[in-house]
């Protein structure tokens, strides 16, 4: 206590001006904000200083986009999310902006701001660079390869997941496609023995909502306050002990991997041994090579699911819409010997445009291209992007604007179809129609992103999304609850949008399943 009060009396004054610099700091922070980007035009100035302005963004994100987009929609504004000041910009500027270097604009500490990896440790950069190398140079050259084990997977895990339905049967969507889309991706991410394990099913399944409740629950702390709010967030620490679980069920399977490559056996085609014949390259442990199952996991499973339900229940009050479908796919599995291969596969156009007809209606996410700014820049058109700020485009307003596409509002199945083969007009004016399909990223379409970084599983995903529904649509038939014709609606948390995971569908087997 002595020695304590001696460095207060000695050093009291230094202390003193030091809490007044950072109290004056922190209420300048609070009352103003960052001005550096003070040029380019605020949305929500009126709920007055930058915490009001956080603070109304919880409740009102959506409006503050809408308000954003209408009143600039050429030119870049600014408003206040929950990590502090963004700006937002148009889609003209995207071409430009994403030939940026990666030392300007940094996706990598966008990811580092998005999934608070300060407080989690999430996204750690050389797993990630090993993830992306592993889904481009193995997963999606494999693709064709694996595609009839894929096939075979996705008609046998349907069977398991639904019920008989001899006659209608009550279905919960969103949990039971989770646990459809978990199983197939397991079985080539880990292996067919492996992924029906229900420790790999809560590895897999439960890690996902873990980070997602864990992020959200510790950004409604204001950001500098996290590092105290992580001790105070059960989600947080229940994140940590599941990830200590799942490495715990992971790391036996690696080392039996191990053993059988030493001992010379016939080794599995799957993303876990793609791994193990690459991890010494790069450098990685076991406990990294876990670490990397599990988010490939997050990234895949929760994602591929969503998109699933989402389209299923745009379906399942369309029965036109499923009967043209059905026709289609039943067409082209003809002409393919009733093997759905990739080429089937590309070949079921109208599957394909239903598919992306309903990313475009259930667009998921308010915002795509989230960027870093690590070193200013100045724009084309004079915009400055000042080093520090996160930048991201409104695609979710882009894809429903009537600027961009005719009757935004209309679910039309045939839209994306249509366009591919040159019988409605496209406004915007693409040379190669194929710029239309599912997979493909655009400055206007950025569901999978854009640019050197947009999501390089989008092609494993389109594969097992077609082969989930195309199963789905030709052994059973659909419909609503008694009482209900309209589309469920979808659930909206901040700037995301999500189906109900709640509600359910009547199925029952087709009278002439294929």
């Amino acid at each position: 206590m002595e020695v304590i009060a001696k460095v207060l009396e000695e050093r009291g004054p230094v202390l003193a001006s030091v809490a007044v610099i950072l109290t004056t700091v922190f209420l300048a922070t609070l009352l103003f904000g960052n001005d550096s980007a003070s040029n380019i035009p605020l949305v929500g100035s009126e709920y007055g200083n930058a915490e009001k302005r956080r603070k109304a963004f919880i409740t009102n994100g959506y409006d503050f986009y809408k308000k954003g987009y209408n009143l600039f929609k050429s030119k870049a504004f600014r408003l206040t999310a929950l990590d502090g000041d963004r700006i937002v910009l148009p889609r003209n500027l995207m071409e430009e902006v994403r030939q940026l270097p990666d030392d300007v604009i940094d996706i990598n500490k966008a990811f580092d701001v998005m999934n608070e990896h300060k407080y989690l440790n999430m996204g750690d950069r050389k797993l990630t660079e090993f993830l992306i190398h592993i889904i481009r140079s193995d997963l999606t050259r494999s693709l064709v390869r694996i595609n009839p084990r894929l096939s075979e997977e996705t008609a046998k895990t349907i069977r398991e997941e639904l019920p008989p339905c001899d006659d209608w049967t009550s279905v919960v969507v969103y949990q039971t496609v989770l646990r459809m889309v978990a199983t197939i991706s397991g079985a080539i991410f880990i292996g067919p023995e492996l992924c029906r394990s229900e420790d790999y099913l809560k590895a897999s399944i439960g890690y996902t909502l873990d980070f997602v409740n864990a992020v959200n629950k510790l950004k409604q702390w204001h950001k500098w306050w996290r590092w105290v709010g992580r001790y105070f967030t059960p989600e947080v620490d229940k994140l940590f002990a599941d990830r200590k679980d799942a490495h715990k069920f992971l790391r036996p399977v690696i080392e039996q991997r191990r053993a059988a490559m030493k001992a010379g056996q016939e080794l599995p085609d799957d993303t876990l041994q793609w791994m193990l014949n690459k991890v010494d390259e790069f450098g990685l442990t076991d406990d990294a090579l876990a670490e990397t199952q599990l988010n490939l996991s997050m990234a895949a499973i929760h994602t591929t699911t969503l998109t699933v339900t989402m389209i299923l229940y745009d379906l399942v009050v369309r029965p036109d819409v499923v009967e043209k479908v059905r026709e289609e796919i039943r067409s082209v599995l003809a002409a393919h010997d009733g093997v759905m291969t990739s080429h089937a596969l590309f070949d079921m156009k109208l599957l394909d445009s239903v598919m992306k007809e309903s990313q475009r209606v259930n667009p998921g996410s308010m915002i795509r291209f989230q960027r870093y700014v690590a070193k200013p820049v100045t724009l084309s058109d004079g915009t400055h992007l000042p080093a520090g700020y996160m930048i991201e485009t409104p695609h979710a307003l882009t894809v429903q604007d009537p600027q961009v596409y005719r009757n935004p509002e209309v679910f039309d199945a045939h839209r994306f179809l249509n366009l591919r083969n040159g019988t409605s007009e496209d406004l915007l004016g693409y040379k190669n129609k194929e710029q239309h399909q599912f997979v493909t990223v655009t400055k206007d379409f950025m569901h999978f992103g854009y640019g050197r970084h947009s999501c390089p599983g989008r092609f494993f995903a389109a594969n097992e999304i077609k082969l989930i529904l195309a199963r789905i649509l030709l052994d059973y038939d659909m419909r609503m609850p008694d009482g209900l014709t309209e589309r469920y609606a979808n659930l909206k948390m901040g700037t995301n949008a999500f189906p109900d995971p709640t509600k359910e569908v009547l199925f029952r087997r087709a009278q002439t399943a294929a």
